[in-house]
């Protein structure tokens, strides 16, 4: 059977990964392809326990490799529980939210580290990377101002605008890192102007 396509959405809080999730499904169920969507942290019923841990406030002393090392292992069982099996069906894999989040998140706002961040994820996965990584870019003025009408926030959320501005900048770099497999939007332009646009990509992506 044709192995599948795994497919990321990355970006800072609130820059609209989940409307575009939304869009890219119906595309996909459109045209009577079979697909899973699925989440991190999150995912798999130990991801989603580990989810409730690390976006908590009952842990507001939690430490930067606490928070680095609970990713990781949430990651590992989604892999292994869902993405991998999914994508051997010949399915397509949509995940809001990847491997890049914790190089993002814990490496460059957490001052982790982007390259230690990443072995540690490799083994976590074991070597998976999704195929395309598609990127929404929101400054971190606009993530917060956005944040604002969402009402209560979230640990990750609720920190500082210099944390923010280090994700929104991470964002902005990570095509450097991985330009064979990410793709960048400006995710202030119109949810249905963005759709069209990924949807071109994802019919013309060619995996090496």
């Amino acid at each position: 059977m044709t192995k599948g396509m795994f497919i990321s959405f990355e970006g800072p809080d609130a820059s609209g990964k989940t409307t575009q999730v939304r869009g890219i499904t119906a595309a996909l169920t459109a045209r009577g392809l079979s697909f899973v969507v699925t989440r991190e942290p999150g995912g798999t019923e130990l991801g989603e326990c580990v989810r409730d841990m690390l976006l908590s406030h009952r842990y507001p002393i939690m430490s930067k490799r606490t928070e680095m090392l609970l990713y990781a292992a949430s990651r590992a069982q989604h892999v292994d529980e869902i993405i991998r099996p999914n994508l051997a069906e010949g399915k397509y894999v949509i995940c809001d939210r990847f491997i890049d989040s914790s190089l993002i998140y814990q490496g460059l706002g957490l001052d982790l580290g982007i390259e230690d961040v990443f072995k540690v994820n490799m083994v976590a996965t074991d070597g998976l990377l999704p195929d395309l990584t598609i990127v929404l870019g929101l400054s971190a003025e606009q993530s917060l101002e956005r944040l604002a009408g969402k009402g209560e926030l979230d640990r990750i959320e609720s920190r500082s605008l210099s944390y923010h501005q280090k994700v929104s900048e991470g964002y902005r770099r990570l095509y450097e890192l991985f330009p064979n497999r990410v793709v960048s939007f400006d995710g202030r332009l119109p949810a249905e102007v963005i759709t069209r646009a990924i949807i071109e990509k994802i019919d013309s992506f060619k995996p090496n």
